[in-house]
């Protein structure tokens, strides 16, 4: 009898073909993460280069307030507390903390960077793209007069804040040059004291100066000095600019200088005296201040060397004066301001202002004469520091209808309480500000702010649970849902608190704004991977130094390469124009330029040549002529100078992001070299565009 065989499959070669698919499953999904992480980088450099250029196009649709430049800071302990100044040593790539004077770094468990012992700050505050912060000279006329919850003000909102600011308790104002406004440039005359021009009994102008060269002088006041008369002779303070020949080894030089000088009838100082109606001012004497930007500095030019000033070079401006909160503005006073909304961070005890300046009232009316005889409005020119530039500062305008959603810049926002980069908890924006409840609002750090950008108004919200709140912010995929907090009423309702200017109680009650519809607003939030967007700016109008300072060359400085030192020594090469080492990179346009090509080669003059800063040189950059003009071509200062009117000619906005991260232990240099380690992962996307731009 045959047997009955049925053909089937074995147990084990089922399980070979198991083995056979596990394998090759396990091959492709090998290749799911690298493929995942190829696309989030490519997402992410899109999103890099949209916010570059989109910054870019922000700041130059706004030609009238391009700062003057943007420029590297630094920070040092006073007995004061921590102090911000100017770095121009640093390398626009360089993006680390500073060093102790040991060259050894070192952050300590807490995320402190320790210079010599002391505190400076947390470490992502002190270094990445916060290393450029320092924003001089933005400037705008002053904004129409409005109300803020009640009080007559201008309302000037800072392109970049939030800011830094801290203010002092003894004085009620903030930090001397921290955060400094000015105006507009005074309509300069010629004066000649052997005729009474001008007269000391006279009533002199706020909008004109008199400049008396030192043959116009007279016997009583800085007789045979170049002078300045600018009244009234009352407490005011004034930037000023000027080109002046020195006595440079032997050799005639022109350099240039902006300084600041306080004119207070209780405080007399040896460069002023009053004259009737009118201070007189020795710019032989105001060489020996130090510049305005090289605070802390000393001056390196001697008075006595000082041989006379170009009169046409001579810039004056009104410096505004800082206001204490509970203070009322003076009547009748346009030059006046104050630094509204603004607080410590409670995770750090940094000072900051969300970026909000009050301006007197009578500022938004007031009219500057021109030496034309035509008027202009009166000009608000700002010095700052930027807070933070990880805080983003997405602003949109409200929808009238339909959805009230708004798509922010990034998806992925830190979240108060999560892990952040350095293994530590995220604290919030670093911003204290009121929060939820609106029956009793608490000041503290949160990890959203929204605020009204028309009056420095923080709307409550942040909250989807909550029914007193203005808003609920999807931050996995970086979405703001605006939501009426009075739905029985018309409108899109919202609680919001407002700067009062009182510093015991800084903040309003909260109060019902009955429709936000169509207002501006600004959010302030911070990216997972340590997103942020940074432009730096070289400056409008460079000065030319005659010496290397310890640290280089300071801001807004050009060196020719060739001008001897006061040994008459020359100093650099004779065929190079260093700059600041932190201009490496940006671009820069020569007015008026000689040069030589050999012995027998008669000088040449060139005009308006355009040059990129791309050398550098320990801690200066510099442009080398001969690339463009020839070998042997070489500055010509047959006539006491070789170069005038350098301005630079570019600005520079990167977005940059890390998504790495490391953690901090209880050894401080490792934790420096953990830092060190972690910043070779930042991915960057530049943007530059040529714009000389800013108000000098």
């Amino acid at each position: 009898m045959p047997k009955n065989r049925r053909a089937g499959t074995t147990l084990i070669e089922v399980l070979v073909v198991i083995v056979v698919f596990l394998v090759g499953i396990l091959a492709v999904v090998q290749i799911f993460p690298p493929g995942l992480q190829l696309l989030r980088t490519t997402r992410n450099n899109t999103v890099a280069a949209q916010l570059a250029s989109t910054e870019t196009q922000r700041i130059l649709g706004q030609p009238g307030q391009v700062a003057e430049m943007i420029v590297p800071v630094t920070y040092t302990r006073t007995t004061a507390g921590l102090r911000v100044q100017i770095d121009p040593t640093r390398n626009w790539g360089d993006l680390m903390p500073p060093r102790s004077s040991d060259g050894v770094g070192r952050i300590d468990q807490d995320g402190n960077v320790l210079v010599d012992g002391q505190r400076f700050g947390d470490w992502a505050t002190a270094s990445g793209p916060n290393v450029f912060s320092r924003v001089v000279g933005e400037s705008r006329p002053v904004p129409g007069r409005g109300v803020v919850n009640g009080q007559p003000v201008s309302v000037l909102n800072l392109t970049f804040g939030p800011v830094y600011y801290f203010r002092d308790a003894a004085t009620g104002v903030g930090e001397t040059g921290v955060l400094q406004v000015y105006g507009n440039d005074l309509a300069r005359r010629f004066g000649d004291r052997s005729i009474n021009r001008p007269n000391p009994g006279g009533s002199p102008r706020d909008w004109e100066f008199f400049f008396v060269d030192s043959e116009s002088t007279d016997d009583t006041y800085f007789p045979g000095e170049d002078q300045l008369w600018v009244g009234p002779s009352t407490a005011r303070a004034f930037r000023i600019a000027f080109s002046f020949l020195y006595d440079n080894g032997g050799r005639t030089d022109q350099f240039d200088v902006i300084v600041q000088a306080t004119l207070d009838p209780a405080n007399p100082v040896p460069y002023a005296v009053r004259a009737g109606n009118y201070w007189v001012v020795s710019l032989r004497q105001l060489v020996a201040l130090p510049d305005v930007n090289d605070p802390g500095g000393s001056s390196q030019f001697d008075p006595q060397l000082y041989l006379g000033t170009e009169a046409s070079s001579i810039r004056l401006q009104r410096v505004f004066l800082e206001r204490p909160l509970s203070a009322p503005f003076t009547p009748g006073e346009p030059y006046e301001y104050k630094v509204v909304a603004s607080g410590t961070d409670p995770g750090t005890g940094r000072g900051f202002a969300l970026g909000q300046v009050w301006l007197s009232p009578d500022a938004a009316d007031a009219k500057v004469q021109t030496a034309q005889g035509g008027r202009v409005p009166l000009q608000a020119r700002v010095d700052y520091t930027v807070f933070d530039w990880r805080v983003m500062r997405d602003e949109f305008r409200v929808p009238v209808s339909g959805p009230r959603t708004v798509k922010l810049a990034l998806t992925n926002l830190k979240v108060k309480g999560n892990q952040g980069p350095d293994g530590r908890p995220v604290s919030g924006v670093g911003l204290g500000v009121p929060t939820l409840p609106a029956s009793n609002p608490v000041v503290q750090d949160g990890d959203f702010v929204l605020v009204d950008a028309e009056t420095g108004g923080v709307v409550l919200g942040n909250d989807g649970q909550r029914s007193d709140s203005g808003y609920s912010v999807d931050k996995s995929n970086g979405v703001v849902t605006l939501r009426d907090v009075f739905p029985n009423q018309d409108g899109l309702g919202a609680w919001v608190v407002y700067p009062t200017g009182d510093p015991n109680a800084p903040w309003s009650a909260p109060v019902q704004v009955a429709d936000l519809s169509g207002r501006s607003l600004r959010a302030h939030y911070m990216g997972v991977g340590e997103w942020a967007v940074q432009p730096a700016k070289a400056a409008r109008n460079y000065r030319l130094s005659y010496v290397f300072r310890a640290n280089g060359l300071g801001p807004g400085e050009c060196l020719v390469g060739g001008t001897p030192d006061a040994n008459g020594r020359p100093q650099g090469d004779p065929y190079r124009l260093y700059f600041p080492l932190s201009d490496r990179g940006q671009k820069v346009i020569v007015g008026e330029l000689w040069v030589s090509r050999g012995t027998n080669d008669p000088p040449t003059p060139l005009f308006d040549q355009e040059f990129e800063v791309d050398g550098a040189q320990g801690n200066v950059a510099f442009v080398d002529i001969r690339g463009k003009m020839g070998p042997n071509t070489v500055f010509d200062f047959s006539r006491g100078y070789a170069v005038r009117r350098v301005r630079g000619a570019s600005m520079r906005v990167r977005a940059v992001w890390n998504p790495g991260s490391f953690a901090l232990g209880t050894d401080p240099v490792a934790n420096y070299a953990a830092l060190e380690f972690w910043s070779r992962s930042w991915r960057r996307n530049e943007s530059q565009s040529m714009q000389v731009g800013g108000r000098g």
